[in-house]
C-alpha cells in the first residue's frame, strides 16, 4: 500500500525565559553589551526541539550506530569543570559515556584510564604532554609520504604557481618543527576560530560567558579582511606616490584591526573568559599576525588544505589540481588517527582536550536535505546523527554520502528500531512526538538514497497501528 507522507508538527507551546541577563565590569571606553539571550552558534533547526529531547534516550547514530551523547550531559560536564580536575575524576565522569565514543576517542580514553592507575591526580594536559613526543614522531612518519607526493606533483606546476607552493611548504615545515613563522592576518580565519571557541563555550551553558563571547564575535565581524597587496608587495611598487598611498591604507587597516582587537581583549580581561586558554592564545596569535610578528603556530590539516586549494585553484591543469587536493586530504585527521589526536591535543588545555574527547559523539540534528540545498525546517527533514558525521557530510547529498558510508544502511535501521521501542513504551507521547516522525524519516531516506540501492527500512508493526 502506498503511503502519503504526513508532515507532523507537534502542537506544543514552549515557554522561554526572557529574563536571563548578565553583568560584568565595564571597561573604560567600552559600552557594556546589551543583555541578550544565548544563541545557537551552530545552524539551529528551530522546529527540532522535540527531537533534541529524544537524545536523552540512547539513540543510535544514523551513520555509525554509536549511541548519541546527550548534549545536556556534555553541557553538564563542561559547566562542572570536570576536565580541569584530576584524571581519576575524569575517568569516573566519562565512563558512563564510553559506548558513545568513536574509535580514536575511545583509544585516547583507554590511554587516560591506564595513566590514572599510576598518576590519579595528574591533569589531562600533563598526560597528553608526556606521550606527545612518541606520537609526534609517528605522525611525521605517516605525513611524510603525502608531502613527498605533493612535492613530486608540484614539479608539473608553472613556475610562478610552484613558487607559491614552495612558500606554503616552507611555512608548513616550520610549523611542523614548532618554529616561529610569519603569517598574514585573515579576518575570515579569525572569525572562524572565534566561532569554534564560541561553540565550546556555549556547551558550558554559562549565560555570562555566552553573552561575552557573542559580543566578541560581533566586534570580530567588523574586522577588515587583508588587502591583496600586503607590505612586501607595497614595497616593490615602482611608483612612490602609489606605494605611499597603499602604505597609508595598509597602516589604517592595521590601526582598525588593532582597535577592534583591543576591545575584544578588554572584554576578555573583565569577564569570566579571562582564564580561557584557547581564547587567550587566539588573541595573542592574532595580534602577532596584525603586526607581522613571527609566532609559533601548530600545523593544522584543514588550514593547510585550504591554503593549498587557493594555489591549485589557479591552475589550468584541473586534473593536477584535483590530484594534489586528493593527496592532501589523505593526511591523517585527529578523528581517524590516534597520533594526530594526541599531537593536536598537546597544544590544548585540559578542558579543551576533554571537550574534544566527547564533542564528536554529541547528538545533533541532521538535515536529510541540506539546509543550503533548500532543506526545510520540518521534522520530516530531520534525522539524528553525531556532530562528527553531521559536520563531515556538510552539504553532500544523502545519496553521495550513503555511497561513501554503506554502513549507514544498517545503522539507520538501528535508529528506527530504537525509535519504535520509544514509541511503544510511551516516550513519544510523553515528549509530544507522533509515530509519523518515524514513518516520514523512513520514506525520506528511501527517496534520498542512491537509485541503485534504495534504503528500505523495516517499520515492523508500526504501519498497521
Amino acid at each position: 500500500m502506498r503511503i502519503t507522507p504526513i508532515i507532523y508538527r507537534p502542537n506544543i507551546i514552549r515557554k522561554t525565559n526572557s529574563s536571563n541577563t548578565c553583568r560584568y565590569s565595564q571597561a573604560e571606553g567600552l559600552r557594556a553589551p546589551s543583555p541578550i539571550m544565548p544563541v545557537q552558534f551552530r545552524r539551529s533547526a528551530k522546529n527540532a526541539e522535540v527531537l533534541r529531547e529524544l537524545m536523552a534516550y540512547k539513540i543510535p547514530d544514523m551513520y555509525s550506530g554509536k549511541i548519541l551523547l546527550n548534549p545536556k550531559d556534555l553541557e553538564h560536564l563542561i559547566s562542572s569543570h570536570v576536565f580541569s580536575g584530576p584524571i581519576s575524576k575524569i575517568i569516573e565522569a566519562v565512563e558512563p559515556y564510553r559506548n558513545c565514543l568513536h574509535t580514536v576517542e575511545s583509544q585516547v580514553f583507554s590511554i587516560i584510564k591506564s595513566a590514572a592507575t599510576k598518576r590519579p591526580q595528574a591533569k589531562l594536559a600533563e598526560i597528553i604532554e608526556d606521550i606527545a613526543p612518541i606520537h609526534y614522531t609517528r605522525l611525521r612518519n605517516i605525513q611524510t609520504p603525502y608531502f613527498k607526493e605533493l612535492d613530486a606533483l608540484s614539479t608539473e606546476m608553472p613556475e610562478d604557481t610552484r613558487k607559491k607552493y614552495k612558500e606554503l611548504m616552507s611555512i608548513t615545515e616550520s610549523k611542523l618543527k614548532n618554529a616561529p613563522v610569519w603569517q598574514p592576518f585573515s579576518a575570515k580565519e579569525f572569525n572562524y576560530k572565534l566561532k569554534r571557541i564560541a561553540e565550546e563555550i556555549e556547551a558550558g551553558n554559562n549565560i555570562e560567558e555566552i553573552t561575552v563571547i557573542n559580543t566578541m564575535r560581533h566586534l570580530a565581524s567588523k574586522m577588515p579582511e587583508k588587502t591583496p597587496e600586503e607590505l612586501d608587495t607595497i614595497k616593490n611598487l615602482s611608483s612612490k606616490v602609489v606605494r605611499n598611498r597603499k602604505l597609508r591604507n595598509q597602516q589604517a587597516l592595521v590601526r582598525q584591526r588593532n582597535e577592534l582587537l583591543k576591545q575584544i581583549e578588554v572584554l576578555q580581561m573583565n569577564s569570566p573568559l579571562n582564564n580561557n586558554f584557547e581564547l587567550s592564545r587566539l588573541l595573542q596569535q592574532t595580534r602577532a599576525k596584525i603586526f607581522n610578528i613571527p609566532t609559533k603556530t601548530s600545523f593544522n590539516r584543514k588550514s593547510f588544505i585550504y591554503e593549498l586549494k587557493k594555489i591549485t585553484d589557479t591552475l589550468k591543469d584541473t586534473k593536477l589540481a584535483r590530484q594534489m587536493i586528493k593527496t592532501a586530504t589523505l593526511l591523517p585527521t585527529s578523528h581517524d588517527d590516534l597520533s594526530a589526536f594526541i599531537v593536536k591535543a598537546s597544544d590544548y588545555s585540559s578542558s579543551k582536550i576533554g571537550y574534544n574527547l566527547l564533542a564528536s559523539a554529541e547528538g545533533s540534528i541532521e538535515h536529510l536535505i541540506p539546509y543550503n540545498k533548500n532543506g526545510l525546517d520540518l521534522l520530516s527533514n530531520y534525522g539524528l546523527a553525531s556532530t562528527y558525521y553531521n559536520s563531515e557530510r556538510a552539504d553532500k547529498s544523502m545519496a553521495q554520502y550513503l555511497r561513501q558510508h554503506p554502513e549507514a544502511y544498517k545503522n539507520s535501521q538501528k535508529q528506527i528500531n530504537r525509535l519504535i521501542e520509544l514509541y511503544k513504551d510511551g516516550t513519544f507521547e510523553k515528549i509530544g512526538l507522533s509515530k509519523w516522525y518515524i514513518i516520514n524519516f523512513a520514506q525520506q531516506m528511501y527517496k534520498l538514497s542512491p537509485p541503485e540501492k534504495r534504503m528500505v527500512l523495516d517499520l515492523g508493526e508500526l504501519m498497521h497501528e
